[in-house]
């Protein structure tokens, strides 16, 4: 009695928790910026630092994480889970594109 009942609560849990996960799928060879989130880098503040570090190749996929293709001088793991992950602008969605315009038309006045 006591095992289904947690059966079922698994089940739930993982039901709600579910709900706000996104799994991004890449393409293996995509160019991706990788989050600097849990990685030391040697900079007098973390806060001036910059978010997302340098684009590198995903190499493969291991379940839900990426193997990317890192730097020589870089002494991490190079396993990494898709929300630390974030496309190239060169790899984006055709509907992801912004078109650019040349100028910007307030009130019948150019900017």
């Amino acid at each position: 009695m006591i095992k289904q009942a947690l059966a079922r609560v698994r089940v739930t849990m993982k039901k709600q928790i579910d709900k706000h996960q996104k799994e991004m799928i890449y393409k293996i060879n995509y160019m991706m910026f990788l989050n600097s989130r849990n990685i030391m880098i040697l900079r007098s503040s973390k806060k001036l630092d910059d978010k997302m570090l340098e684009f590198f190749k995903i190499l493969i996929k291991i379940e839900h994480a990426y193997r990317l293709k890192l730097l020589s001088t870089m002494k991490i793991h190079s396993k990494f889970v898709s929300n630390l992950l974030r496309l190239d602008s060169k790899n984006t969605l055709k509907e992801q594109r912004n078109e650019l315009f040349d100028f910007i038309v307030i009130e019948d006045e150019d900017e």
